[in-house]
């Protein structure tokens, strides 16, 4: 062939078949490898996340029993979860400035909307004391596993009753390990009302996230955190 200078032209040299195949095969291996590693980074950010609004949740709740000689009320809806969430954490934490935002989204709790939409729901938080249950006052209980924080026994109900927290089915007052606790649903998302009532969440660590892969990220009134 020759160029426009009555040359011969150079032609450019271009990849076979075989080796576009060869070049889609290492590129499609590599992905593969990639994959796990940056859906578990992505996780790993989610996590950490997690544990540091815990963290400044759990900062929040201090203050408020501190300045208000008690702990904040617990909020439970177990008809109408799709507008209202279960065990949402109390609004007088962000009505009275204890949280900087006006409403803390648990980044792995969304529900779908009639329109479509995915909306975010609030981290969990559940006390020993009062509350409201479908807007009437009434009090609320926590299992806590009776040799916690071993927690390989089975749960017992601690409850109040008059200022004072008993266990059922002892009849004597007893010193609770845990008052309160904050947390996440977790990356399987939330289980639902009925669901975290049978799995008596959200003390027990063998419910706790990564120990079980179904678990939630929680945050304790003791310190005491899953990893």
């Amino acid at each position: 062939m020759m160029n426009g200078h009555g040359q011969p032209g150079r032609t450019t040299p271009g990849f076979t078949l075989i080796e576009l195949l060869v070049v889609i095969a290492v590129i499609a291996m590599l992905a593969a490898l990639l994959a796990p590693v940056l859906i578990n980074a992505k996780l790993g950010a989610k996590v950490a996340r997690v544990h540091s609004d815990l963290r400044q949740i759990a900062i929040a709740i201090d203050a408020y029993k501190e300045d208000c000689k008690g702990l904040p009320p617990v909020r439970e809806s177990c008809m109408y979860n799709s507008a209202v969430d279960y065990y949402d954490l109390p609004k007088e934490l962000y009505q009275m400035r204890y949280l900087p935002i006006s409403r803390m989204l648990d980044p792995f709790n969304t529900v779908r909307t009639q329109d479509g939409r995915d909306q975010g729901r609030a981290y969990k938080y559940l006390a020993i004391g009062w509350g409201y249950s479908n807007n009437s006052r009434t009090s609320f209980a926590m299992w806590i596993p009776k040799d916690y924080p071993i927690s390989k026994q089975d749960c017992a109900l601690y409850y109040m009753n008059r200022g004072r927290i008993y266990r059922y089915p002892e009849r004597k007052p007893w010193e609770a390990p845990v008052i309160w606790a904050v947390w996440s649903v977790g990356p399987a998302g939330d289980p639902g009302w009925q669901e975290a009532g049978l799995r008596k969440l959200p003390v027990p660590r063998s419910e706790w996230y990564p120990y079980n892969p179904r678990g939630i990220i929680v945050r304790l009134s003791d310190g005491r955190k899953s990893p």
